[in-house]
């Protein structure tokens, strides 16, 4: 197994053990905070590896089937990890959520049905700028999660805002632009 894909693969490792650690309830409060801010921390870095696998990658001309397989499925366990966290714990409003997971999960299906074509549908330009915003809105409200970065901080709550709706504005025209590519595909199918 080559670097790249190890650290694909340590990004859906420490998914699992950031969300445990963001996990711990309130009861233990003696051990919730410091849980919270090492989930944090690990879920930063979870994000970090994934420019990492990308760049050695490329660099050291380590590109698989298997890692592009499993990249673009390790940045979806991390994202609905996230997400689904931060709403658990109030962050982000639900239908945020839901609206993201949705697009993860027809665009995911679409690529099903283009393969099942013998097409691609590659990852637009766009789709990697969503992936960035989301990564950002994900370390704000980690931040703000373990208190990092007041929440009620006036700048924080603006900035917050700004993030929220850009991260749904990218979403749902990137969704838009995935099922105009594919639908021919669609239209042969129905």
């Amino acid at each position: 197994m080559n670097l790249p894909n190890l650290l694909t693969l340590s990004r859906i490792v420490m998914c699992v053990i950031f969300v445990a650690l963001l996990s711990v309830p309130q009861g233990y409060a003696k051990w919730q905070q410091r849980a919270w801010e090492v989930g944090y921390v690990l879920a930063v870095l979870a994000g970090f590896t994934d420019f990492l696998d990308g760049h050695f990658a490329r660099k050291l001309n380590l590109v698989t089937e298997f890692g592009k397989f499993l990249d673009p499925l390790s940045d979806k366990i991390f994202a609905v990890a996230g997400f689904v966290v931060l709403t658990d714990k109030g962050i982000i409003p639900c239908w945020i959520t839901v609206v993201l997971l949705s697009r993860e999960f027809l665009v995911q299906g679409l690529r099903q049905m283009a393969t099942g074509h013998g097409k691609t549908i590659p990852v637009s330009y766009l789709g990697k700028v969503k992936t960035t915003v989301q990564m950002l809105c994900l370390a704000l409200g980690g931040a703000m999660m373990v208190d990092w970065v007041p929440g009620d901080l006036w700048g924080a709550r603006i900035l917050w805002d700004s993030l929220l709706g850009l991260t749904v504005g990218i979403t749902a025209y990137t969704c838009a632009q995935y099922l105009r590519v594919a639908s021919d595909i669609v239209m042969k199918d129905t």
